[in-house]
């Protein structure tokens, strides 16, 4: 009996340290709202008239390519710069989508949508209302600089009498008895009528002041829209690497879990037969409770993060969405790009800072504009009266303007002149914020590169040594449950360290390529 006892204790066992090499990873959860992008980017409302706007490298990139249609299975113009960039740049405006990326898709209830990294960002591209509210704005601010160069229309009124009393007749048109009536003065019909005509001349020409002011204000919601959809796609990418390290978390530690399921149905028919200790099934089952709770959290932080994709992609709410294509340790990048390059490509690329200097120009213009406001509009026009003058028929010609002498627009002039102090400002703070967004973007990809370095090939193949090692070791009975545990314990936390490890580098390249608004490194 107690070598049957032995004999599945041993299976149980060999179970336990079954194969765990094909999990995937995962890494910090990050932010899902469109508004609050990291590192202190400035925000992306859009700008309103006359106000501020709220605006890879080492291995060679492959040339982008068409993405492939996502699969379901039921269960910006850049900134203007000195010279080309290297890395090419991101589109300014959505565009025509790929055809292979359906608009429509609209999976059923409990599908599931396999997307990979270009497939979720043609999605976001083409669903993401955030975006595509955005965009409207830009086509109001277009449409603005039209109505701005249309000109005054010119006035015409007509007057007539509507009542003679001398003939007593309303709207004495066509009589033929007014010549008669002492009171018309020689009038046949006894009607009188006016004709005036009269166009505002613009003495100051501040209709093409507001052209410019509108031009430049259409700038500034293109670089809100570029910044907006830069944002919108950091934080896509973000969501999209934490979703597949939280689901390699996940694999993992569910097959432990289940794995030391079946260790416990062993060591509970041993503790039946009296081969084992008490201690030693209360220590597995405790050890199985600890693996529930991490699963447990590792679901809650997954759920928010696919709730945060289907947020970016516009999918239901019954949809899961699978990100795929990444593997669980890339290849570290073999140079790093200077601290100098990338801060010339932010300063080159950057739709906030373009923003931002385009507001100072739009202060500019405004205060010429408010300037030219001081200056009155002349009213020029004809008149026409019969017999309702000096004359039978009386003619004039007409001119008025407003008399500045109270309004000349202090008020305005005043604001404007502030106005561009303040985009003064908000410049130098844009400026300050693009160098301290790319040192630390720097220092993160240099960090996550050593880490990934010191990951080699020796290095994993030890990890599995962990497992093989406490399963032979605790057959031999070279250690005890509470050691076995703790191996089993290290491969687990090797497992994570590796996924993390992994999502790390993936995301200080995309913090990179975020700060600098140029693709140093492709996907």
């Amino acid at each position: 009996m107690k070598s049957f006892g032995t004999a599945a204790l041993l299976l149980a066992v060999a179970v336990l340290a079954g194969p765990a090499a094909a999990q995937r990873p995962a890494t910090t959860t990050p932010s899902s709202s469109m508004s609050r992008p990291p590192g202190g980017t400035p925000n992306n409302t859009p700008a309103q008239m006359p106000g501020q706007p709220t605006p890879g490298y080492g291995p060679a990139g492959r040339p982008s390519t068409q993405p492939k249609q996502p699969s379901q299975t039921n269960n910006g113009t850049a900134a203007n710069s000195a010279s080309p960039s290297p890395y090419g740049q991101y589109p300014a405006m959505p565009g025509v989508l790929p055809t292979e990326v359906p608009m429509s898709a609209t999976p059923g209830p409990t599908d599931t949508l396999h997307v990979d990294l270009d497939q979720a960002l043609a999605l976001f591209i083409q669903r993401n209302y955030n975006l595509i509210a955005q965009r409207f704005n830009v086509n109001l601010a277009q449409a603005a600089v039209i109505q701005s160069g249309l000109r005054d229309n010119p006035n015409i009124s007509v007057g007539a009498n509507a009542y003679n009393p001398a003939i007593k007749t309303l709207f004495p048109f066509g009589a033929k008895h007014g010549a008669d009536v002492p009171e018309n003065n020689g009038n046949a019909t006894g009607n009188t009528v006016n004709i005036q005509v009269q166009q505002l001349i613009n003495l100051s020409h501040s209709r093409a002041k507001l052209v410019q002011l509108s031009s430049t204000n259409a700038e500034v919601q293109q670089a809100a829209f570029e910044d907006l959809m830069r944002t919108g796609r950091y934080q896509l990418l973000q969501t999209f690497y934490n979703v597949i390290a939280e689901r390699r978390r996940l694999l993992l530690l569910q097959q432990q879990r289940d794995q030391l399921d079946r260790l416990l149905v062993g060591f509970q028919e041993q503790l039946r037969l009296g081969t084992v200790a008490g201690f030693e099934v209360t220590r597995l089952e405790l050890e199985r409770e600890s693996l529930e709770k991490d699963h447990s959290d590792q679901l809650v932080q997954l759920g928010g993060d696919e709730a945060a994709l289907r947020v970016f992609l516009a999918t239901p709410g019954t949809t899961f969405v699978a990100p795929e294509g990444q593997p669980l340790l890339p290849d570290p990048p073999a140079t790093l790009p200077t601290r100098a390059d990338l801060t010339t490509l932010a300063y080159q690329a950057r739709p906030d800072l373009r923003a931002a200097t385009r507001q100072t120009t739009y202060a500019q213009q405004n205060l010429r504009l408010q300037k030219a406001l001081a200056v009155p509009k002349v009213a020029v026009g004809a008149s026409y009266a019969s017999y309702g003058s000096t004359y039978a028929n009386f003619y004039m010609l007409q001119a008025a303007m407003d008399v500045p002498v109270f309004n000349r627009n202090q008020g305005n002039v005043q604001a404007a002149q502030v106005g561009i102090q303040q985009s003064g400002n908000v410049l130098s703070q844009v400026n300050l914020q693009v160098e301290q967004d790319v040192a630390a973007a720097v220092e993160q990809l240099q960090h996550a590169t050593d880490l990934r370095r010191r990951v080699t090939p020796r290095f994993v193949a030890s990890i599995q040594d962990v497992s093989r090692n406490a399963t032979r070791d605790y057959q031999l009975r070279l250690i005890d449950l509470v050691s076995f545990i703790d191996k089993i314990r290290a491969y687990k936390d090797a497992q994570m360290h590796l996924i993390d490890v992994g999502n790390r580098l993936e995301l200080a390249k995309q913090q990179v390529n975020y700060v600098t608004n140029t693709p140093v490194f492709t996907n």
